[in-house]
């Protein structure tokens, strides 16, 4: 009997063995959230690469593909050989494990990351860059809009076809009397980016908004009291 128990135990050995082994080369969770397409872009999108990542071990971290003439559009990438997402955000790394980009989530499916001298990158799902894809025009976008919370107006604003100098964006004017959330922002230009509407205020504070339903934008990220531009 004992003999018999120990040849057992030695038939199944391999199966025990084997497992950790392939435990190992499963994808990690956050390799299974990144894997697939997206889209890289700086923020005048007039720079758009696709890049792949794959949860497969490349040299420093994970690998990741992208057309060579991506090189050309975005000249750092040439540097970059693989990818790591961490709790600090997710880093493109040459092949001797240096930081070329840097992102941080900031919102599902939606990363930036800055280069010093270079201005912001964005890197977006496939899915999200298909879906900014239909541009707004000045002439669709300008007009009176209502600012709604709860369901309830408490704002109105002009969005001008009056263009700024040097930027592509356009003025807007509040029309009293207003919500101090929005006059406390006090915005005074109105631009589209990456097909989301801006709000934008001289100091530099933005208030940003998707649209969800034809003619009416979210302000995102959404808070507890979703705040909700539509068209008059």
């Amino acid at each position: 009997m004992r003999i018999l128990i120990f040849v057992l135990a030695l038939m199944s050995w391999p199966a025990f063995a084997q497992a950790p082994a392939e435990q190992k080369n499963e994808p990690k969770p956050e390799q299974k959230t990144m894997s697939g397409t997206w889209e890289m872009s700086n923020s005048e999108r007039d720079q758009l690469c696709n890049l792949t990542f794959k949860p497969e071990a490349a040299r420093g971290g994970s690998k990741l593909e992208f057309d060579p003439v991506c090189g050309e559009s975005i000249p750092p990438l040439k540097e970059v050989e693989a990818w790591i997402l961490t709790n600090d955000g997710l880093r493109l790394i040459d092949g001797r494990g240096r930081t070329v980009f840097e992102f941080s989530e900031v919102e599902v499916g939606m990363y930036e990351g800055e280069r010093k001298g270079e201005g912001l990158y964005f890197l977006q799902t496939a899915e999200s860059a298909a879906a900014f894809g239909t541009k707004r025009s000045a002439d669709e976008m300008a007009g009176e809009w209502a600012m709604v919370r709860s369901e309830k107006p408490v704002c109105s604003l002009n969005l001008t076809k009056t263009a700024t100098k040097g930027f592509d964006e356009f003025r807007l004017t509040i029309r009293p009397p207003c919500d101090p959330t929005l006059t406390r922002l006090n915005p005074n230009v109105w631009r589209m980016d990456r097909g989301e509407l801006v709000l934008a205020s001289p100091n530099g504070q933005a208030w940003r908004f998707e649209e969800r339903e034809p003619q009416r934008w979210w302000r995102v990220p959404e808070g507890a009291d979703p705040i909700v531009l539509q068209k008059k």
